[in-house]
């Protein structure tokens, strides 16, 4: 078995792998910050407000990366069950991520995280040799390199779908086919309103500060919308102008029925009234 098929189990196919690297990930980062003495630190020292204001931050760090761990595996995985229902060439591309899309991540998180989350006298005390602050400031990148990692994911299994839906065939009247394509972006959405709620561990002392939350929001929204609308664009937007057509075609036949007044005329105008009604009534 090579490196790309045990990678392939671990992700897709193991049972246990899910709980084991998230435990896992919850113990180096309780190791880090143990060893580090963060737990011990002085947190009024530190420019906290309070200890249950660093002890928020902590839990953060802890909690956030592991969900975006277990997210990871369990939506690809769910990612994966709806492409084979739909496109064999699609569950291929899914568990085909191009090297790239990680990278992208990893430096999209890490430069977030270095321009707006890490305050400028954490450097300082870092390069000071304080390593308290260097498992904080390690613990932050963390955060936001998981979320990147999480992000270009999602957004690279949305493009997938979104490139299906334009060639998918598409029946306006039975879309019950179609219903995982939403789905995918529902998930998604889930994923993000999990990581805001986990977000206000923060706020354990009971304070409410908004630059904790603004920098988060600001990637949270946008990632929201287009995680969720992603997947399902181009379906939906057949099917849009497949009812748009369906009813130009009825509103035509309306028309031309408009001019005869005999009885089997009036049974067909009838007969087409009932169908502008059931294509108005479509979902797409």
């Amino acid at each position: 078995m090579n490196n790309a098929s045990r990678l392939h189990g671990l992700i897709y196919d193991s049972p246990y792998s899910v709980v084991l690297c998230c435990l896992a990930y919850l113990v180096f980062s309780l190791l880090l910050f143990s060893i580090s003495g963060l737990f011990e630190a002085d947190a009024i020292e530190m420019g906290f407000d309070s200890r249950e204001h660093l002890l928020g931050l902590i839990l953060l760090m802890s909690l956030l990366p592991t969900w975006f761990i277990g997210c990871m595996f369990i939506t690809q995985r769910n990612s994966f069950k709806i492409a084979k229902m739909l496109d064999a060439d699609l569950a291929q591309r899914i568990t085909a991520i191009p090297a790239r899309y990680f990278w992208y991540g990893f430096l999209g998180g890490l430069v977030y995280a270095l321009a707006f989350n890490v305050p400028i006298g954490h450097y300082r005390r870092v390069l000071e040799g304080d390593w308290a602050m260097a498992a904080i400031f390690l613990g932050q990148i963390l955060v936001w390199v998981f979320s990147g990692w999480m992000l270009a994911v999602r957004l690279y299994v949305g493009n997938q779908f979104y490139r299906l839906g334009e060639t998918i065939p598409i029946n306006i009247f039975e879309q019950s086919r179609l219903q995982p394509f939403a789905r995918v972006g529902l998930v998604d959405l889930v994923i993000i309103l999990g990581g805001v709620a986990i977000s206000t561990v923060q706020s354990i002392d009971a304070q409410f500060r908004l630059g904790n939350y603004l920098t988060a929001f600001i990637v949270a929204v946008p990632a929201s919308v287009a995680l969720l609308m992603r997947p399902m664009w181009t379906v939906h937007k057949r099917l849009l102008e497949r009812k748009r057509a369906l009813k130009a075609e009825v509103l035509a036949q309306l028309r031309a029925q408009a001019q005869t007044s005999d009885t089997a005329s009036a049974e067909s105008l009838e007969r087409l009234l009932q169908r502008r009604d059931r294509i108005d009534a479509l979902h797409t």
